[in-house]
């Protein structure tokens, strides 16, 4: 029995199957960039929003309103995060002072900015007790 035309349509199968897998391969790996590079601007605008608030807590109460104006993201971060811009509010109430900083940035789809609540003091205007950062 003569298998040449066995052997031809064997090699014709597994090659179409190992072009299928490589492209699904490439398409994932394609992906999973993509993935890599959103966590680390996340990563990125975590720190930042970390650093604005460690900066506004070292400020006194006179410093604080002129601090929140004059913030902003440096340049490195702004070459890094597409389009990024800065919030920062500042709250104050009968528990004390606290600042929501957000960092906002070009992302696929319509996700959440990056925001961290920092207290500046925790009780009546005036008491200037470090508070905490927490997320």
């Amino acid at each position: 029995m003569n298998r040449k035309g066995f052997l031809s349509i064997e090699i014709l199968v597994a090659a179409s199957l190992l072009i299928v897998i490589v492209s699904g391969y490439a398409a994932l790996q394609y992906r999973l960039l993509g993935v890599a590079k959103d966590a680390k601007h996340y990563q990125l605008a975590l720190h930042e929003a970390a650093n604005q608030i460690a900066t506004l807590q070292g400020m006194t109460d006179s410093q604080l309103d002129d601090g929140i104006k004059k913030a902003q993201l440096p340049e490195d971060v702004l070459r890094s995060l597409p389009n990024g811009k800065l919030f920062i509010e500042k709250i104050v109430d009968q528990k004390g002072t606290r600042v929501i900083v957000r960092v906002l940035w070009d992302r696929v789809g319509t996700p959440s900015p990056v925001e961290l609540v920092g207290w500046i003091s925790t009780g009546p205007a005036g008491d200037q007790t470090q508070g905490e950062v927490r997320s």
